[in-house]
């Protein structure tokens, strides 16, 4: 499941993939109209106004006029787009465009426009001068007006589009949509069925490198137990998705036997274990839950940097990632322990936590707005809502955590007396919330 995701994750943001689709679709379109469109007689068209009922030097002049305008409007459209990326490139960061180019209606529109063009030329080319009265194909040109009426719509919803996606304000609330979705995606809905008490296997293990390098997209982890019940393995596995990994490391450790009896390894198991991770170019959000976080992070950071100094939009990021870390409260950590079916530990395996999440998301702001009051009091103010929804000791500890590294930021932020009164004022009151959560995981929802 987790590698279906991750190929449609990167299928998705790929620009040229509805296009191509919907280019297709208007070639078969165009195929049926030239094929069956004549079969429409002069008679019936003369009565429906709606319909073309010219003769061909005339088809040939308005496919002309309409294929000249839709070129005309979808180098407009082309045009945009690079301003658009450019723009946004430069405000929210350069690896958001994946974001635009992930866009379903961009890509709908952009498809809508290319397809039109090789219906026209598909049509156009069929209609010549020795066509008689009964020989043009009436509904084909008629079709091609009504898709070249639904392309200059698409411009002014397209030109709608682009203009709001590129607000910060809108990009941070789809980047938040994104990352409720995956958390939903990559958190378990239940916890563990056995106790996750083992840190490591005990013995000897033989470490294995994974012999290539890029990022960590996907561990299909229920293979990996397979293989280690299948040959009687233990496997210690040191990476996590979103990594990215150099080709020599002790990437997973294989323990043979059930007390680790150092029986060898064939190279097979080995290539096949192997098999079991995915290494892309990028990453994506298959089971790197972190990556949706380091995109809201990384808006924030770049809006306090000196180029822009834009408080505002650092403070709508920190609002999202606390309502996701809100959300990521509420279910079980990915799981860190795999058995097999006859309940025998197979895998331990390296997993985001909470603690590290809360990192992703905070430590970067908090770095980058030393100096700004208005992003730590809203820190500290998220702090202490995230302590009302705390389910466990840890998310406790983490949060707990944050608060010190907080308060030693605002100890160093250069500001005046009042703005110091007013931090330490806000500091005073989370301290107050986490204390009074103790170290007692919260009541569970009825």
């Amino acid at each position: 499941m987790d590698k279906a995701r991750n190929l449609f994750d990167i299928v998705r943001s790929q620009l040229w993939l509805l296009p191509l689709i919907f280019s297709g679709l208007a070639a078969l379109l165009a195929i049926m109209m030239i094929s069956y469109g004549h079969l429409l007689g002069p008679d019936a068209v003369r009565g429906a106004w709606w319909l073309y009922s010219g003769e061909a030097e005339t088809a040939r002049q308005l496919l002309s006029s309409l294929l000249s305008g839709l070129m005309t409007m979808t180098s407009l459209v082309i045009s945009v787009t690079f301003v658009i990326l450019t723009l946004a490139a430069n405000q929210l960061g350069p690896r958001l465009i994946s974001q635009f180019m992930a866009d379903r209606q961009i890509q709908v529109v952009l498809g809508l426009f290319i397809g039109t063009i090789l219906y026209l030329i598909l049509v156009l080319r069929t209609i010549s001068d020795t066509l008689g009265a009964d020989g043009v194909p009436h509904l084909a040109i008629s079709a091609g007006s009504l898709l070249t009426v639904i392309c200059l719509m698409a411009l002014l919803f397209y030109i709608h589009k682009v203009a709001r996606l590129i607000i910060a304000d809108n990009m941070i609330h789809a980047l938040h949509r994104d990352l409720i979705s995956t958390v939903g995606e990559v958190l378990p809905a239940t916890p563990p069925s056995h106790g996750e008490d083992v840190a490591r296997f005990a013995g000897i293990g033989e470490p294995v490198a994974l012999g290539k390098v890029g990022h960590v997209q996907v561990i299909d982890y229920g293979a990996l137990t397979r293989i280690a019940a299948e040959k009687d393995l233990r496997i210690d596995v040191a990476v996590r998705a979103g990594q990215y990994l150099l080709s020599q490391g002790d990437h997973f450790t294989i323990f043979s036997g059930a007390g680790g009896d150092g029986t060898d390894i064939d190279d097979e198991t080995i290539a096949a274990l192997r098999g079991c991770f995915t290494i892309g170019l990028q990453n994506t959000t298959a089971q790197d839950l972190e990556y949706s976080i380091r995109q809201l992070t990384e808006i924030a950071v770049r809006a306090l940097s000196p180029g822009i100094n834009d408080p505002f939009t650092a403070v709508a990021v920190v609002d999202r990632l606390a309502a996701s870390f809100e959300a990521v409260q509420q279910r079980p950590l990915p799981y860190r322990q795999y058995h097999d079916d006859d309940g025998v530990l197979r895998l331990i395996v390296n997993r985001s936590d909470y603690r590290h999440m809360l990192n992703t998301g905070f430590r970067s702001i908090r770095q980058a707005g030393a100096d700004q009051p208005l992003v730590l009091m809203r820190i500290a103010a998220r702090l202490a809502d995230l302590a009302h929804s705390v389910r466990s000791p840890d998310q406790a500890d983490a949060l707990r955590e944050q608060l010190a590294a907080l308060e030693e930021t605002v100890e160093k932020c250069h500001s005046i007396e009042q703005d110091q009164a007013s931090m330490q004022t806000y500091l005073s009151e989370t301290k107050t919330v986490l204390a009074a959560v103790g170290t007692e995981p919260a009541s569970q929802p009825a």
